[in-house]
Parts: structure tokens; C-alpha cells; sequence
């Protein structure tokens, strides 16, 4: 009786393990998101900006176990609020480019979704217009960056998700940048460049799918 019992557990058994699938790997992808950056420890940047957004493009190459390795460029843009130094007049804008690498790990949780997490180096350029300013000032120097994000597929190549990072540049936001020797009204003189992130994203691979989707 128990070899028998055992026997007809063992076919029970049989196609639930055949039925079991294994998890995706991780393909060559292409990403991008759409960010909006929140000054951190900065008031003054805080009340002289507004942020128009700020989008990341990067391409993703697996290497080993869900560890890969990137490259991309990322854009963000701020108008000036021009009485925000009265009687100082900002108007004018500011953008910050950059260009970078970045090591990342990701892992599929279910048959459907997966984390990306992700360490960027780079270098980054600040580029102030306004009408305090001298010339157009530029700031260049090193940037970092972490980042993690969790993504549900919509079909076997394209996945959306949601992001969060913290981003830092190494060097300072102060009144020198436009045109001031000190920020009118004011007893702080800014501070470096620290960023929390927010946003949406998506990956798309470069595979035939079994969707026949690109």
C-alpha cells in the first residue's frame, strides 16, 4: 500500500513540475525614463528653479547572473523664477547635461516582473543663462548616481516601471553661478548638487518575441 501511495503521489507530482516555468534572463535592452529631481538641502536652488523634467536614455548589456554593464546620456531642465532673488532679477534658464556608465544588477521575481538596481558614473555639465549672469556660466565635473526600479512586462521585449534614485554632482550651487556675489535677502550661500529622483521608465529588448512583437 504505501509503494503504491508513493507511486500515485509521484504522478500527481509529475506534470506540476513539467507545468513549472523557468525565469526569463536578462537580454541586451534599451531604457529610458522620465524624471522629475527634488533639490535636496538646498533652498535657494529649490526657490530659484522650477523643473521642466528630466529624461535618461541608456543601452543595457548582460554579462553573468543578472550582472550587466551600461552607457547613456541624461537631460534636465529648469526655468528660473525671476523675482525668487528680488530685487535680484533671475529670468532665464538652466539645464544640466551629462554623459555616463553604470554597473547594474537585476533580477526577474516572476515570469512577468524584475527589479533593475544600478551605480552611474559620468560627467556632467551645467550650462546657467540668465539675466544676472555674467556670461553663460558653465560648471563641469563628476557625477554619481544610484537608482533602482521594479518593472512588469507588457509583452516578452517591452516593460514599464517605476524608478527611484539619489543623484549627486561634485561641485556647488552658489551665488557666483549667476552673477552674485551673495543671494539678496538671504544667509545661506547653497551647496552641492543632491538630487532625490521620481519617475517612470521602460525597457525594450531587440529580440523576436513569441508575441511577434518588437
Amino acid at each position: 500500500m504505501r509503494g503504491a501511495a508513493t507511486i500515485g503521489i509521484s504522478l500527481l507530482l509529475v506534470p506540476l513540475g513539467a507545468g513549472a516555468q523557468p525565469l526569463p534572463t536578462f537580454k541586451a535592452t534599451a531604457q529610458g525614463s522620465f524624471m522629475l529631481p527634488l533639490a535636496l538641502q538646498n533652498p535657494v536652488f529649490n526657490g530659484l528653479t522650477s523643473t521642466m523634467g528630466q529624461v535618461d536614455g541608456a543601452f543595457n548589456l548582460p554579462l553573468y547572473k543578472g550582472i550587466g554593464i551600461g552607457a547613456g546620456v541624461n537631460g534636465t531642465w529648469y526655468e528660473l523664477n525671476e523675482n525668487a532673488l528680488s530685487p535680484a532679477v533671475t529670468a532665464g534658464t538652466t539645464d544640466r547635461l551629462l554623459a555616463y556608465g553604470k554597473l547594474w544588477w537585476g533580477r526577474y521575481t516572476g515570469p512577468r516582473t524584475f527589479f533593475l538596481v544600478d551605480a552611474k558614473l559620468g560627467r556632467s555639465t551645467w550650462d546657467w543663462q540668465c539675466t544676472t549672469c555674467r556670461q553663460n556660466e558653465r560648471q563641469t565635473g563628476f557625477h554619481w548616481a544610484l537608482d533602482a526600479g521594479y518593472f512588469v512586462h507588457a509583452s516578452d521585449n517591452l516593460a514599464f516601471g517605476v524608478l527611484l534614485g539619489y543623484q549627486e554632482d561634485a561641485y556647488n550651487f552658489g551665488p557666483g553661478v549667476i552673477g552674485l556675489e551673495r543671494f539678496p535677502g538671504r544667509t545661506d550661500m547653497g551647496g552641492r548638487y543632491r538630487f532625490l529622483t521620481v519617475g517612470l521608465g521602460f525597457t525594450t529588448g531587440f529580440q523576436r518575441s513569441r508575441e511577434r512583437d518588437w
